[in-house]
């Protein structure tokens, strides 16, 4: 295979993602329906297999997006490994606790590592469609999604039923209705109690404003670039501003005119997600090269072992990289 069908096979455009609508059990309650799930790479914690998966090979962590209309609610639930969210468009707020209690709204740009052991869910508010990426650590991201029960009662009576080794039954699209024991239970109150709480000061520190990014010593001396290391191990060789142990971290890359990125390749599995601008990444790999311009919310998964340089093409460009490690070598 060719280096550039090699690119052609690991690029997902952001005009080319392909929606579920049905991918978990509260895709048809009222107020937490007309949601779109994308899995971009990996199929993450999706429920039900029909969902569409872009590119299926993961190296440490799942790639994945939400995108739903304003007032419309992904309900309650936790996991058991890291969940990471960038916002791409609109508002979202954030919300957790037991009962939800607690909030914060985030907008383009900002970042949140959400604790594991934790509830949480979000909504769209505004006036304007959501959209962000999310980040699942793990290959199969800890087992799936621990939803919360009045989640489970809430989706009763509108098809979908969640069995108790994690898959979706949907009876409207001709799956047989489950048998009462292959349900999966509901939490206890006693399971309940074991999950934890944050108030929304505790919360800050999982959270990287888009206006607060701090520009860190950069691997490449280069003008016209601006290096971020936003989440991170605290025991991480990069300063990163949320220090978390997720097995996943994320760096950002803003250039501006004329600025570009030399040859460089790193250790740890690499997927850039365009953000702003255009962006030309030319590829080396086993002594070929070639070369993929990323426009705004392309997902490009960087071949193991490839190297690659950035360079702007218009205006500023932002490009986020997510890293296979919450430890990463500095160049």
């Amino acid at each position: 295979m060719s280096l550039q069908n090699k690119i052609n096979d690991n690029l997902v455009r952001y005009m080319e993602l392909i929606p579920g609508t049905s991918a978990f059990i509260d895709a048809r309650t009222p107020g937490s329906d007309l949601k779109d799930n994308f899995c971009i790479i990996g199929a993450g914690v999706a429920e039900s297999s029909r969902q569409h998966v872009h590119i299926r090979e993961t190296a440490g962590f799942n790639i994945g997006a939400a995108g739903q209309p304003p007032g419309i609610k992904n309900s309650l639930h936790s996991h058991r490994t890291a969940e990471l969210f960038v916002v791409f468009r609109g508002q979202f707020r954030f919300y957790w606790g037991n009962d939800g209690e607690h909030e914060a709204v985030l907008s383009h740009g900002d970042v949140i590592s959400i604790p594991t052991n934790l509830f949480r869910g979000f909504e769209v508010v505004g006036r304007d469609y959501g959209f962000m990426f999310s980040v699942l650590g793990g290959d199969d991201s800890g087992g799936g999604v621990i939803w919360h029960p009045n989640v489970i009662k809430d989706s009763q009576g509108h098809g979908l039923y969640l069995k108790a080794d994690g898959t979706l039954v949907d009876t409207i699209d001709g799956d047989q209705v489950p048998s009462e024991s292959e349900l999966m239970p509901l939490l206890t109150e006693e399971e309940l109690a074991t999950f934890d709480s944050y108030t929304a000061q505790e919360m800050m520190p999982f959270v990287a404003l888009r206006k607060d990014y701090v520009p860190t010593g950069g691997d490449f001396d280069t003008e016209n670039v601006k290096q971020y290391a936003l989440t991170g191990h605290p025991l991480a060789e990069y300063d990163f501003q949320v220090k978390s142990e997720d097995e996943v971290s994320i760096m950002a890359y803003e250039l501006s005119e004329g600025g570009s990125i030399p040859q460089h390749s790193r250790p740890e599995k690499q997927v850039l997600i365009n953000f702003d601008g255009d962006t030309e990444v030319v590829l080396t790999h086993k002594g070929e090269q070639a070369s993929v311009t990323l426009t705004r919310g392309d997902v490009f998964n960087v071949p193991e072992g490839a190297s690659y340089s950035l360079t702007n093409l218009r205006g500023n460009s932002l490009t986020y990289c997510i890293l296979g490690s919450d430890k990463p070598t500095k160049l």
